[in-house]
């Protein structure tokens, strides 16, 4: 729910920051009256579009170390180019210097709006390739040795690494040593169907299809050590 939130928070900044680029487009159109009403609201939309960047870095922070350092970096880049422009708009006196600053910090701040958007779908197309490679194979337990065998799997956002226990060919054990996902925690029952069935190949756990995909992954790669 928190994950939830925070990525619902990053579309609202997104569109406050669309309705202040309507704003700078009416001006240079010469649209007046429009003008003058997303001129009363500026403020208002500035201070809410930087609340809701905040918000949503921090309630989106614990899945940042299964995102790309560019995710990371251009989000807070964002937040700290808006946070000085409100700063410098309220400390510059002068009208062209705060006019040049105003102008200056809008633009690094759609420099790093739009490096972060490219980074979070590239990042996340990575991720959907990931979870399509993924192949899982027709492993005769019957056939591993006795032994406790360690396996993982990283699809980028999702992480899984298990611990396997076979004993005179069946598996008596499946534990998860971690598993990092957004909200596929409910995919962990899945290795209760694994011991149950003796076999990694066995139905998804329903609305957690990508985190039961990587963990079978990590239990494939442990018995194929």
């Amino acid at each position: 729910m928190v994950i939830m939130a925070g990525i619902v928070l990053g579309y609202i900044s997104l569109i406050c920051f669309c309705l202040l680029a309507v704003k700078w487009i009416t001006r240079m159109l010469h649209f007046e009256k429009v003008d003058k009403f997303f001129l009363k609201i500026h403020k208002k939309v500035s201070v809410l579009f930087l609340l809701t960047c905040v918000l949503h870095i921090a309630l989106v922070f614990s899945v940042f170390k299964t995102r790309s350092v560019a995710v990371l970096i251009t989000g807070i880049g964002v937040v700290a180019a808006v946070l000085l422009l409100i700063v410098l708009c309220h400390i510059v006196k002068e009208k062209s210097s705060r006019l040049r600053w105003h102008r200056i910090l809008t633009a690094v701040t759609i420099l790093f709006l739009i490096g972060h958007m490219t980074a979070y779908f590239v990042d996340f197309e990575n991720y959907q390739n990931k979870i399509r490679e993924i192949h899982i194979q027709n492993i005769d337990v019957s056939q591993v040795e006795d032994g406790i065998y360690v396996g993982e799997y990283d699809a980028g956002y999702i992480y899984a690494k298990v611990e396997v226990v076979v004993k005179n060919g069946v598996i008596t054990e499946l534990n998860i040593l971690e598993h990092d996902n957004e909200r596929g925690k409910a995919a962990e029952v899945i290795t209760d169907k694994m011991v149950e069935e003796q076999k990694i190949d066995v139905d998804a756990v329903t609305n957690a299809t990508n985190s039961s995909k990587v963990i079978k992954m990590a239990v494939q790669s442990a018995l194929l050590k």
